[in-house]
């Protein structure tokens, strides 16, 4: 154990020098949510409340708040956790965890988040195919079981309802915290990724392990698609950990097998994995923050009579000002001079903006009304003000 100790202690070391430089305003205050790949069950040391949650003090997110030097860091990171327990208390060994979304505040600079592989199932899956294989050394019985009687696959299915469930999370996280850098975290190349296998030091063929990889990259993709529908940053960490598999010998072995040759729960990452998937966050923060989206500038009524107010809606990807001006269509494709009329402060999603009466003034014809947000990329609508009668 003194070893382990001394080698978890000379990792952190090595990444808090080399890490890449977050920007200042990413460090003030980072909150860490996720389940057991965030939290790293029996990698030393284990701390926190209650026990039953299994968190350790090297797991990703310690690193990176030690790398980065986060001056308020809150990591409530929980065992088995799914996206319900974003918003319900968990109940584990040693009694029940907070919701997670308990940790988030407007302060929050920084949020990480790995979540949506307990939705899915995938340990459970890896649990259940390792019953299979004892006796089958070769074959597809893990797929086989995954398997619908009228075609399709069970874990797909699950990888498709899980979706909305993320996409809800990173709109929760957003609606809390909306001033953060919002990153969810994907996960790590645990199966070998080139065919082999290693029975019976994991008692799963090489179809049975190929299935799983592909689950794996199933859900990424999924996570990866939601990061961008919600604005949020995603974090792969399955690059980087390829050739570091279950499969693996010591000491490149970063994810331990059935029978763990270093502290760490079974098919999870050991302290060298937790110190991967932390490189991969520190990449991401070293690039600039992605600029604040506008999307989606609409008025459902293409048209205002003369004298009333007019009601628009549009999307921003995180909290920020954006400037909206009109133009009135001269005819031929001219337009009169651009004509600011307000600056909104917007929070992250749907807005609501209304302009009145004075601001639209009283001339009828043909509108552009763009909106801005201080990093460019305009949204434009057109719209109609009318004579009345």
């Amino acid at each position: 154990m003194n070893r382990t100790v001394r080698l978890v202690a000379a990792l952190a070391a090595t990444l808090a020098a080399t890490a890449p430089a977050a920007q200042a305003a990413d460090r003030d205050h980072y909150v860490a949510l996720g389940d057991s790949f965030t939290a790293a069950p029996f990698v030393p040391m284990q701390y926190g409340t209650p026990i039953g949650c299994a968190r350790s003090d090297h797991n990703y997110p310690s690193v990176v708040k030690a790398a980065i030097g986060a001056t308020v860091f809150r990591d409530e990171s929980c065992s088995s956790a799914t996206t319900r327990h974003m918003t319900e208390p968990q109940s584990v060994i040693g009694g029940n965890h907070i919701p997670q979304f308990d940790a988030l505040s407007g302060d929050a600079t920084l949020v990480t988040v790995g979540i949506g592989g307990n939705d899915v199932g995938l340990v459970g899956a890896a649990t259940d195919c390792l019953g299979l294989g004892l006796l089958a050394p070769t074959g597809t019985a893990c797929r086989s079981n995954f398997a619908k009687p009228d075609g399709g696959d069970r874990l797909v299915d699950k990888i498709a309802a899980a979706a909305p469930k993320i996409a809800a999370t990173l709109q929760g996280i957003r609606a809390r915290s909306p001033q953060a850098r919002v990153l969810i975290v994907g996960y790590p190349a645990a199966a070998p990724t080139d065919g082999r296998s290693c029975y019976p030091l994991v008692p799963l063929s090489s179809d049975d392990l190929a299935y799983l990889d592909e689950m794996l990259r199933r859900t990424n993709t999924m996570i990866a698609q939601q990061a961008a529908a919600s604005g949020a940053e995603f974090v792969d960490t399955y690059a980087e950990s390829i050739g570091h598999d279950v499969c693996t010998l010591p000491p490149r072995r970063w994810f331990e097998g059935v029978i763990p040759t270093m502290p760490a729960f079974p098919v999870h990452p050991n302290v060298m994995g937790e110190a991967s998937m932390a490189r991969s966050v520190l990449r991401v923060l070293g690039q600039p923050r992605p600029a604040a989206a506008l999307s989606s500038l609409e008025r459902r009524a293409r048209s205002v009579a003369v004298g009333r107010a007019a009601r628009f809606t549009y999307t921003v990807s995180r909290a920020t000002s954006v400037t909206f001006a009109l133009r009135r269509s001269l005819g031929r494709g001219r337009y009169s001079r651009t004509r600011t009329v307000t600056t909104a402060n917007a929070a992250a999603g749907e807005n609501s903006l209304k302009l009145s009466a004075r601001q639209l003034g009283r001339r009828a014809g043909l509108y552009r009304l763009t909106g801005t947000p201080p990093e460019g990329g305009a949204q434009v609508v057109q719209f109609r003000i009318k004579r009345r009668g």
